[in-house]
């Protein structure tokens, strides 16, 4: 088995048709499943062969993606339909690439080191190929996984729940590095998105959204593979949209390529000059270009003449080509240009600088040099370095996802996506070296690449995987509604949508606090001519304004009414049999229950404090805790940890199902109504857990805010 990619050879025989997959997903669901079976089952060769392909030590060493944290990125339900649907995701970085030499023979697998001379394939077996460029006649990337379907044949629905269950307790420990310390805390008052375009229809995976200069209530919106459209707001509110530039089947369509980013020329207005960053495919060679067109003489759309090629630079894998291109106050043109691959930066193009690779690279538009559609500005740092291409202007990033320059300041802000552990964002100024591969974030990664006497600059600010998985750089909000927030820097994560302010001095962290989470997947911030901000949904398909006017980013100041773990031992009353009717009420006879201390769990379960073993399906919860006095409209929080579904109940009242799991404590608001049952004088909590396979935890506390929860 592969999860989520496939990189077995092809297939020369009929496909023999999968077996029913409803009975093995029916029975996961339902069932928990024994982790140490499954963890048998994942390196039996001859049922699975899981861990063929597989490592889980972080390595990443085989052809399939390394599983050592695949419980905290993925659910339960999650797990099972990859398992059963191997095409369903195909994780970036693993995607399989077909060549067929000269000779007719093909050879398929992932790309595990790329030069200009050959390429590196590693199959499902475990051995590379290495084939010279010269000698490849055709290559092509697969859009499906060579794993086959109906893995599970080889199992009974027990033993498949026992595989999902030993997936599901594969998650990391808490961060041990020198990134994020501690929580993020929650701002006191936090952020409204309010729908803007896309509403009726929604877009097509938008990745980027901006104003057209001198075009009042103009906006361009890019589908992420290849539509892109001039849309707006009328007085009403109904919304416009026509078509801009159609660029389906010229960009790749696949993994993290596609149509990614859009600048406006400074002056736009009188040139009529856009520039597009996108990936296209010719012969199986992946590209990134970087293309200049024009609006027509009225500037209501693209004037239809052909794109005038600025940059093509060649791709190693379908992966990490960067996300954005800005005009600087300078009036260069500035490129993110990701590593593209393949995963760890193996032939380290960050640190290589003959490569434009790995860099942000900075170029005239308006005044070409005689060999060039572009020319080189006299001030580029490595202008004159033998050896360096001088379009760089700054080196050592791994997949800088949005670039943006503070109006104010001036200062270049880069969110570049992490490897395996860290996300970062930082500012990044003329010559300097941020550091992949030798450094993932702070954290040493790498000294194959190490020069002596090189300098490696830090973020301003990293993160580790239990916050989030991938970076999205945002804007220092230099806007009028929200004086509040004036100098902070707005960014987001992509996969947990958690979206952040933060201030800083000298590069150093000041300040950071969650601001709010996106309603979907955040893939890109955008700013209108008033310096305020606006947000791209890539799942969907919606730009929100973000109302930011009543946002407070002072942490929350809050009153522990009943403690967690995290405080010390707290006495539950608990049972694992399953109760009468009636065990959440606050008149229920829990004499009989065990007294013991929280949190409940089974070692190894990441950021659980565990002072009691529990590793049934199910747990029943119950304590109680007094308050001197309530006010009219208490505003409450729970402080939970769960892994996975649980139950909370505040005298006798459901106030809170949350399905699934946390990656350590979360904070979420009570509804004002749940908020009411709090009384003066007695209180019970009451909580049921279940867990469906893996590491389980357990342990919720009940917080008061003096001002609005998160």
């Amino acid at each position: 088995m592969v999860f989520a990619i496939g990189v077995a050879g092809v297939a020369a025989q009929e496909p023999v048709p999968p077996p029913d997959k409803a009975p093995y997903a029916a029975f996961a669901a339902r069932h928990g499943g024994d982790a140490a079976n499954g963890r048998a089952l994942f390196s039996d060769l001859t049922r699975t062969a899981c861990g063929q392909c597989h490592t889980v030590d972080g390595s990443g060493s085989k052809a399939g993606p390394d599983l050592s944290g695949i419980g905290d990125k993925f659910g339960r339900a999650d797990l099972i339909k990859s398992v059963l649907e191997p095409s369903f995701t195909i994780a970036v970085g693993y995607g399989t690439t077909v060549l067929k030499r000269k000779s007719g023979a093909v050879v398929a697998g992932v790309i595990r080191q790329a030069t200009a001379d050959w390429l590196e394939l590693m199959g499902a077996d475990g051995l590379t190929v290495r084939v010279p460029v010269d000698d490849i006649a055709t290559r092509g990337e697969l859009e499906r996984s060579l794993m086959p379907e109906g893995q599970q044949a080889a199992m009974s629905p027990a033993d498949f729940s026992d595989l999902i269950a030993y997936m599901g307790s594969l998650k990391r420990p808490p961060e041990a590095s020198l990134a994020m310390q501690g929580e993020i805390p929650a701002a006191t008052a936090g952020i409204s998105f309010e729908p803007f375009l896309g509403r009726d229809p929604k877009f097509l995976n938008p990745v980027w959204a901006e104003p057209v200069p001198s075009r009042e209530g103009r906006w361009i919106v890019l589908e992420h593979f290849g539509g892109s459209w001039i849309a707006g707001r009328a007085e009403s509110g109904a919304e416009t949209r026509k078509p801009l530039i159609d660029l389906r089947g010229v960009v790749r369509k696949g993994g993290a390529t596609g149509l990614l980013g859009l600048a406006f020329h400074p002056d736009f207005p009188n040139n009529r000059r856009y520039y597009l960053k996108y990936q296209t495919e010719e012969r199986g060679r992946i590209s990134t270009l970087v293309v200049e067109r024009r609006f027509d003489a009225e500037l209501q759309g693209d004037s239809g003449q052909e794109s005038r090629v600025l940059l093509k630079i060649p791709s190693s894998s379908q992966d990490h080509n960067g996300g954005s291109l800005e005009f600087g106050p300078d009036g260069f043109l500035y490129i993110g240009m990701g590593d593209t691959g393949p995963q760890r930066d193996p032939q380290g193009h960050g640190q290589d600088m003959g490569l434009l690779l790995g860099k942000i690279l900075r170029i005239d538009v308006d005044y070409p040099d005689d060999a060039l559609p572009y020319g080189i500005p006299e001030s580029n740092p490595f202008r004159s370095r033998t050896g360096a291409r001088p379009e760089i202007w700054a080196l050592g990033f791994r997949e800088p996802w949005r670039i943006s320059f503070d109006r104010l300041t001036k200062d270049l802000w880069v969110g570049d996506v992490g490897q395996d552990r860290i996300e970062e964002v930082g500012i990044v100024r003329t010559g300097e070296n941020h550091g992949w591969n030798v450094f993932e974030g702070i954290n040493p990664y790498s000294d194959q690449y190490r020069r002596e006497g090189a300098v490696y600059v830090p973020p301003v600010f990293s993160y580790p995987h239990s916050a989030g998985v991938s970076v999205t750089g945002g804007f220092v909000y230099r806007g009028k509604k929200a004086p509040a927030l004036e100098g902070w820097y707005i960014f987001a994560d992509y996969e947990s949508r958690r979206v952040w302010a933060l201030t800083q001095q000298d590069r150093k962290l000041q300040r950071i606090v969650e601001i709010g989470r996106a309603p979907s997947r955040a893939v890109s911030f955008c700013q209108d001519g008033q310096g305020e901000l606006y947000l791209v949904g890539y799942d969907d398909g919606v730009i929100y304004h973000l109302d930011l006017g009543k946002v407070n980013p002072a942490p929350q100041r809050m009153t522990v009414l009943s403690p967690t773990a995290e405080q010390g031992p707290v006495p539950w009353r608990s049972t694992q049999s399953e109760p009468h009717e009636g065990w959440q009420r606050p008149d229920f006879d829990d004499s009989a229950w065990p007294l013991t201390p929280g949190g409940f769990g089974t070692p190894g379960t990441p950021a659980a404090v565990i002072r009691t073993r529990w590793a049934t399906q199910d747990i029943w919860l119950r304590r109680e805790f007094t308050v001197a006095e309530t006010g009219e409209a208490p505003v409450l929080a729970w402080r939970v940890h769960h892994d996975e579904d649980a139950e909370l109940y505040l005298n006798g009242i459901e106030t809170a199902r949350l399905p699934r799991w946390t990656q350590g404590y979360a904070t979420i608001k009570l509804s004002s109504e749940a908020a009411r049952t709090l009384k003066e004088g007695r209180n019970v909590i009451a909580i049921h857990c279940r867990q469906s396979g893996g590491g389980q935890y357990i342990d919720a506390g009940l917080l008061e805010y003096a001002a609005p929860a998160p």
